[in-house]
């Protein structure tokens, strides 16, 4: 599946990717790398976007105590809106800061320190607003002005989450606006929400049937919940999701998937003030009935809270338990192990020094156990990570953020140091450069490790690359009219499993790139307003490459060979609140013998899948007390995963139906 969430889920809304030919080479990138960053050819840094919004005036500050860093007024055309939230966002330290409009569409910030920030602008019923910010100094005072567009015309209790432009929303902010969800019933009802005088819940149900091959179908039924409130001055926020599939008979052409499986999944979210939040969540999924049984435990709990006036500290640890959940068939790299345990601390500390200069450093504990091997062979092993990144601002329009990462493991040290650079052009354009390029002293003990990520992962030129680069072109207003033209360049250092959905059951639309590999990408992302209420995105990417030798499972060689495309269109009616999202996938992988008799390559996945999904906000079309929404999800493919034994072209059908209702 593409992309199975909606409602406050991130749906993707068309995160969708298009990339390169096995043609695009690290000659050509390097050479579009070096024209893009000349101007800072020894900078080691990740790149952040730097411009200004429209309508943004600046004055020296004179009385720091009693004037505000950020002032302006958010209007409907030319009406003001009240209480709208507005989020400042520090896109360096990912520090986020927000106040709440008056009566007049007023809102003030004070003490922003001199950095890049995303303006947010949000309220249920309307497109929220993301606009750039560029503070040179901590002592500036400037002004800006920001419009939001209705949703939809009708009058309710707020505009359905599935639309929210989440593609360019922060993180951070977009999981605030998900724990403020209840701002929806005030936003329709009048009531302002304070202390514990209102909790608020939203429910989501969905089932459907998919065809399995063979005669043979699967019921597939999925139900989320959520819950925001507060007691006192502690804001409490619960989340949870159900996902189920049954089927009656195994067969060949089952796809891999069991006769029975579930998903379970538990949030709590706990904020003190605006400094403290405390997360903790749970996942588990067990798969039976095909082969071996697959199952997959997660436990994590998160921390960030203020450290002074300008520190923030953030410290997670995770606990991981999985059982064949990695392995994809008959035939696999060696390194991919049976089953697997690891536990991983991540702390980081970051603030600002002085007014251009922003500073972030952190350290990574890892303990994993892995089982690999035909004779389950188990491996210990241990990661100390420490890493530092800091951003200066260069002139007015360049930004650059500069870091080295480091590991330690099984005797061997490897270091990472990541450059980039951001260039305003004139004429609403914008190039970006950015490299990381690995240098490691191994061990005599050293072993392959073995890694996983989701596609769009933007950690992975970090963690597993041994070389990493980037550049970007990227032209008009973001969220409006704006084309980015981009290509990335990957040698791999280890192995890696990249999965293109977060779905449990889709586990085996995936593919892996080994040592060795290159993957070159090319990528497109275009949004156009194509009416004054129709918005659509377009979003692509295309990678071909491979090379990398591996020993397989049966203990011979094979050289890799993988290639996929990824490919959305999301359109939104906003009129009538209605939305269609389209996305079609292709992924394939084969497998080269080496140094044997046949040079025929094995097919070891080949996967197409076509997506529609339609979505309706019924309280457009009908007076509710509620907001509510439906959603209609259909999907065809064909192909083979490594369970699938049949080779023919038969179309796999899934349909899928589904309800939310906030109250």
């Amino acid at each position: 599946m593409l992309t199975s969430n909606y409602g406050a889920q991130d749906t993707a809304a068309g995160i969708s990717r298009a990339g390169a030919s096995r043609q695009l080479t690290f000659g050509r990138l390097a050479l579009l790398l070096l024209c893009t960053s000349s101007i800072a050819p020894a900078l080691v840094a990740e790149t952040v976007v730097a411009a200004e919004p429209k309508a943004v005036a600046a004055e020296p500050r004179t009385v720091a105590a009693q004037r505000p860093a950020l002032e302006g007024r958010v209007l409907r055309q030319a009406s003001p809106l009240s209480s709208v939230r507005v989020y400042a966002y520090e896109v360096a330290s990912f520090k986020m800061t927000q106040v709440e409009t008056d009566k007049t569409g007023f809102f003030r910030f004070r003490d922003l320190p001199a950095g890049m920030y995303k303006l947010v602008a949000f309220k249920p019923g309307f497109q929220p607003t993301v606009e750039l910010l560029l503070r040179q100094s901590g002592e500036l005072v400037q002004k800006v002005e920001l419009q939001l567009r209705e949703e939809r015309l009708a009058d309710g209790a707020g505009g359905e989450d599935y639309w929210s432009v989440r593609g360019r929303v922060p993180v951070d902010v977009l999981r605030h606006i998900q724990a403020i969800g209840l701002e929806r019933i005030a936003a329709g009802s009048g009531l302002q929400l304070q202390g514990s005088d209102l909790f608020a819940a939203e429910m989501r149900a969905a089932s459907g049937i998919e065809q399995l091959g063979a005669g043979h179908e699967a019921a597939v039924h999925a139900a989320e919940f959520g819950l925001r409130g507060a007691i006192g001055q502690v804001k409490i926020g619960v989340d949870g999701s159900y996902q189920g599939l049954e089927t009656q008979t195994l067969s060949p052409g089952m796809r891999g998937l069991g006769q029975s499986g579930e998903v379970r999944h538990l949030a709590v979210d706990l904020q003190k003030a605006q400094d403290q939040k405390l997360r903790l969540s749970s996942s588990s999924g067990e798969l039976e009935g095909a082969g071996a049984p697959v199952g997959l435990d997660q436990y994590q709990i998160d921390w960030q809270g203020r450290t002074g006036q300008r520190g923030e500290t953030r410290v997670s640890a995770s606990f991981t338990e999985e059982t064949n959940y990695h392995l994809s068939g008959w035939l696999d790299p060696d390194q991919i192990p049976w089953s697997s345990q690891s536990f991983v601390v991540d702390g980081s500390y970051s603030r600002s020094l002085g007014d251009a200069t922003q500073l972030k450093a952190g350290a990574t504990y890892g303990q994993k156990s892995l089982a690999t091997g035909d004779s389950f062979q188990q491996i210990d092993e241990q990661r100390l990570g420490l890493y530092g990144t800091a951003n200066t601002q260069v002139g007015p329009r360049v930004l650059v953020e500069y870091g080295l990462f480091s590991s330690v493991r099984d005797g061997s040290l490897s270091l990472v140091p990541q450059g980039g650079v951001v260039i305003t052009l004139g004429g609403d354009w914008q190039a970006k450069a950015a490299f990381s390029q690995r240098v490691e002293q191994r061990g005599e003990e050293y072993l392959q490790s073995f890694s996983t990520a989701f596609y769009g992962d933007q950690d992975s030129c970090r963690s597993v690359t041994e070389a990493c680069y980037q550049v970007s072109f990227t032209h008009g207003e973001e969220g409006e009219d704006q084309v980015t033209i981009g290509a990335i360049e990957r040698r791999f250092a280890e192995t890696l499993r990249l999965y293109f959905s977060p779905d449990f059951f889709d586990r085996l639309e995936s593919v892996f790139v080994v040592e060795g590999d290159e993957l070159p990408e090319l990528q497109l992302s275009v949004t156009r307003r194509l009416a004054p209420r129709i918005l659509a995105r377009l979003e692509s990417n295309l990678a071909e490459g491979g090379g990398g030798i591996f020993y397989a499972t049966d203990d011979k060689p094979y050289e890799n060979d993988v290639r996929y495309l990824v490919t959305s269109l999301d359109t939104r009616f906003q009129r009538t609140s209605t939305g269609v999202f389209v996305a079609f996938h292709h992924l394939q992988q084969n497998f080269k013998p080496v140094g044997g008799e046949s040079e025929e390559a094995l097919k070891h996945l080949e996967v197409e899948r076509l997506q529609l999904m339609l979505t309706q906000d019924l309280n457009v079309l009908v007076d509710l007390a509620s907001t509510w929404a439906v959603r209609l999800n259909m999907e065809l493919s064909r192909g083979s995963t490594p369970y699938t034994l049949s080779v023919d072209n038969e179309l796999y059908k899934k349909l899928t139906g589904g309800i939310s209702v906030s109250f």
